[in-house]
């Protein structure tokens, strides 16, 4: 096995780099890998420490420090240090963020993968540092959005724990063939800091393959680190250049959600999220109200976390504790898997019982920014839903489903 880890940085030396080179010191076979660090013109202590300090804990001829005049973007410093790794002979190209952590065995199950010549790339399970999963896997919803599919479930969630393949994986860790990089076209350089994984992918969906999650191997993520990495107009800019190359990009959520037993549903104002089947809901409902607890309702949705009564029930427990931060903590939660006007209405009630002016402004603004855009053109709506399920049953399986959306959630 021979890797090389390319990792592109800007800044960030001390919070991010450096402790991301010491976990691959820590839970690396050295002698199987060797680190590109390719440095954007940073001007922090990477400019300064970086050369000399990953000599010393990669040896002189594992470490190699790139320097760039000016910052180049993360598709051009990939690419420098891919071709790199090429000239060195490297089977395998690893592109690594200098925002994650690696841990114990993380490397050898995504090699093993690419024993798969139709696995184009592999990737490990992504966790948020409060272990929470950030990435298990790219999926597109029936309005071509791009999510990671149940980010923020518990890592031990037995959905979790799926080998699975996708058209789309996360570019934050990713190991791939050197040949089939290069010969593929390598990551698009047009791009400015996002979608060029995605963009990547595929290309090798073209090409016949798709990509793994490794569920073995895990490494933490801090995510988007790195200053504008989040600019809206880029990331507008970005999704408009990867729809006009690629025109294979096709909605498939759906489909993932339904394989593992959940009902893909559309709200009245057409948002697309995943609801339990209505049996399981109720029995949980039911669970829940024949004795209430906090402890109870959490140990529940750590099991379901796509039981949406369960949030409500637990906003309104804090609620009448007068803890109005933990009730919003989980209002947000709800929101950012199932988002419809009575949750953001709820939000901005919250908010503004904490009489923090603040809190109460922040909030407010971005819910009504929200609930405006659920209440635009839902004509509009209904015609990305034709065009992206065009000759398939689920566009009226999921109009459907619209009749689920009551907003009773928590009323048993």
């Amino acid at each position: 096995m021979s890797v090389g880890i390319v990792i592109p940085v800007w800044n960030l030396w001390e919070k991010m780099t450096l402790p991301c080179l010491m976990s691959l010191v820590k839970y690396t076979n050295l002698s199987d890998i060797h680190v590109y660090l390719v440095d954007n013109a940073s001007t922090d202590k990477t400019a300064t420490h970086a050369e000399s300090m990953g000599q010393n804990l990669f040896g002189k001829d594992r470490f190699t420090y790139i320097n760039n005049s000016e910052n180049m973007g993360f598709a051009i410093a990939c690419n420098q240090g891919a071709k790199e790794a090429q000239r060195d002979g490297h089977e395998f190209i690893l592109f690594l963020n200098n925002d994650t952590i690696v841990t114990e065995n993380w490397l050898p199950p995504l090699v093993k993968a690419l024993d798969n010549p139709r696995v184009g790339m592999a990737g490990p399970l992504l966790l948020y540092p409060d272990t929470t999963v950030q990435h298990c896997g790219v999926v597109i919803s029936p309005f071509l959005k791009m999510n990671h599919i149940y980010c923020t479930f518990p890592k031990d969630h037995y959905i979790i724990k799926k080998n699975r393949k996708f058209r789309a994986i996360t570019g934050a860790v990713l190991l791939c063939r050197t040949n089939e990089f290069f010969a593929y076209g390598m990551f698009y350089e047009e791009y400015k800091n996002g979608m060029e994984d995605i963009d990547l992918c595929y290309t090798y969906v073209e090409h016949g393959q798709m990509q793994q999650v490794v569920t073995q191997s895990i490494v933490y993520h801090h995510t988007s680190q790195t200053p504008g990495r989040l600019d809206a107009q880029v990331g507008q800019k970005n999704g408009e250049l990867l729809f006009q190359r690629k025109k294979n990009i096709a909605t498939d959520a759906y489909l993932y959600y339904a394989q593992d037993g959940y009902v893909p549903a559309l709200t009245k104002d057409f948002s697309f999220y995943a609801r339990l089947k209505e049996d399981k809901r109720k029995a949980l409902n039911k669970e829940i109200s024949q004795e209430y607890s906090d402890n109870k309702c959490l140990f529940l949705l750590s099991s379901e976390p796509f039981w949406y009564d369960g949030y409500w029930f637990l906003m309104k427990s804090y609620e009448k504790q007068g803890k109005y931060m933990e009730a919003l903590a989980f209002c947000q939660k709800a929101f950012s898997f199932c988002l419809t006007k009575e949750i953001l209405y709820r939000f901005i009630a919250l908010a503004e019982k904490t009489n923090d002016e603040q809190i109460i402004r922040d909030i407010t603004t971005a819910s009504l920014q929200h609930i405006k855009k659920l209440e635009s053109d839902h004509e509009k709506k209904i015609s990305q839903l034709r065009n992206s399920l065009f000759n398939s049953e689920w566009y009226d399986k999921l109009l459907k489903t619209q009749a689920l959306d009551t907003g009773e959630f928590g009323d048993y």
